[in-house]
């Protein structure tokens, strides 16, 4: 029997704790301990694992550092989000292992996001990998990203109907400004007989309003009054591509006008809720070729920091408004994924999303196992994954030195994964029915 000793406090932790009581393990737990706590609890040869869970990787590597000052060489298994501090912690200490409840669910959340017969989606040394089973065995494929068309005529979509007010403004003012320049070059070589040279360079002049075509003063007096609408057309596209200009130079930008960060127009994957869990989610997502838009309720989060610097283009707003969805071309995409830290909101987005689009594919977070099994019979909006219970799974088995690789859902039920490929169907003790 293993003796682990758990520290943590949280839905996470509960979950690890009964995952742990259910297979039987000797678990001393620890929910905000201070120093004696953790020397009682770790006396001489009393404990043969320690496994922080922890919200905020402040606290967990504090319990971290707290293990290691009373013992060096215990096996330490912490969940940490934060990618810069887990390699510091690697690189510092040879006997931890380092995870997160977002890397290890976000799999299993890309698979259904990805394709409607995928359980998970893995990234790989060797390239993406695309997960299936039949309920005994995990069938792995190289995963490729299908190809919805050219991706030319993406792009022009997506220069044609610009998310960003600011972007529009770009874009209607570089196309008003070119269709005078254009209408001008050719009124004027039809109409005053000029040759290409010289009608370009009279509708130059027209277009930056330092004057007129010099050949307009002699020509027909319906042409002058062509040249004239075509200067006030020209002042008012330019102050429409000068106002786009500023605004993009002055504010914030999280999404593109074009390139990565231009917001995808069809055949894409809305991920609505950018906590760590959203945003690793878009990071996989991204990473095996999916194309992906999120959607976060507040500008200044350091997770919408890190997405603008991925090159993942990022919309603000309440993903529950159907208005947003609709600016999103939610009718056009692949599925959404609502995966906020708030069940009843991620219900409330599927709801919004499904009355856009009915056979859209959507992929719900729960993390309240009865919420889980409510919708999943009750209301049927797609796939629920119980990131709650797929975490604590994983960390459970690890903490017990399984050598157990992944986790992924079958039949709404989380299953461990052996490096051979077989599957072992986890055992779980609901949360109200722990022990003490």
């Amino acid at each position: 029997m293993t003796r682990v000793l758990l520290i943590g406090c949280g839905d996470l932790a509960d979950e690890v704790a009964a995952a742990l009581d259910a297979q039987s393990a000797d678990v001393v737990r620890l929910e905000e301990p201070d120093e004696c706590d953790v020397r009682d609890a770790l006396a001489p040869g009393d404990r043969d694992r320690v496994t922080v869970v922890a919200h905020e990787d402040a606290i967990a590597l504090r319990m971290a550092l707290m293990v290691r000052y009373e013992d060096h060489e215990i096996p330490l298994l912490v969940t940490l989000s934060n990618s810069t501090a887990a390699a510091q912690l690697r690189e510092a200490d040879p006997h931890v292992e380092i995870t997160s409840m977002a890397e290890i669910v976000a799999p299993s959340l890309a698979g259904p996001c990805a394709g409607a017969d995928l359980v998970a989606v893995h990234e790989r040394e060797s390239g993406p990998v695309a997960v299936r089973t039949d309920g005994e065995r995990v069938h792995e494929e190289p995963f490729v990203a299908r190809d919805h068309g050219n991706r030319v005529l993406g792009l022009l979509a997506a220069l044609a109907r610009p998310y960003d007010k600011s972007a529009a403004l770009l874009v209607y003012g570089f196309v008003g400004l070119l269709s005078v320049l254009a209408a001008e070059t050719i009124g004027a070589v039809v109409v005053l007989d000029q040759g290409a040279i010289d009608a370009f360079y009279g509708a130059t002049k027209t277009l930056v309003t330092v004057d007129p075509n010099d050949g307009v003063a002699k020509g027909p007096p319906g042409f002058k009054l062509f040249t004239s609408v075509a200067m006030l057309c020209a002042l008012f596209f330019e102050a429409l591509f000068t106002a786009g200009i500023v605004n993009r130079l002055i504010d914030r930008r999280l999404t593109g006008w074009f390139g990565s960060r231009a917001v995808p127009r069809a055949h894409h994957v809305v991920v609505v809720g950018l906590s760590t869990v959203g945003l690793r989610l878009c990071q996989l997502l991204r990473a095996v070729g999916v194309r992906v838009v999120a959607v976060a309720d507040q500008e200044g989060g350091e997770d919408v920091g890190i997405a603008r610097d991925a090159g993942i283009p990022v919309v603000i707003g309440r993903g529950a408004d159907p208005s947003l969805l609709r600016r999103l071309s939610l009718d056009k995409a692949c599925a959404l994924a609502a995966v906020t830290s708030d069940d009843l909101e991620n219900l409330s987005i599927a709801m919004a999303a499904r009355s856009i689009d009915p056979d859209l594919r959507i992929v719900l977070r729960a993390g309240d196992g009865r919420l889980a099994n409510e919708t999943r019979s009750l209301l049927s909006f797609g796939v629920v994954r119980d990131v709650h219970q797929i975490a604590a799974t994983l960390l459970a088995a690890r903490s017990t030195g399984s050598p157990a690789r992944a986790v992924l859902c079958h039949e709404d039920e989380a299953h461990l994964v052996h490096e051979d490929g077989s599957l072992e169907r986890a055992a779980i003790l609901g949360t109200d029915e722990a022990p003490g």
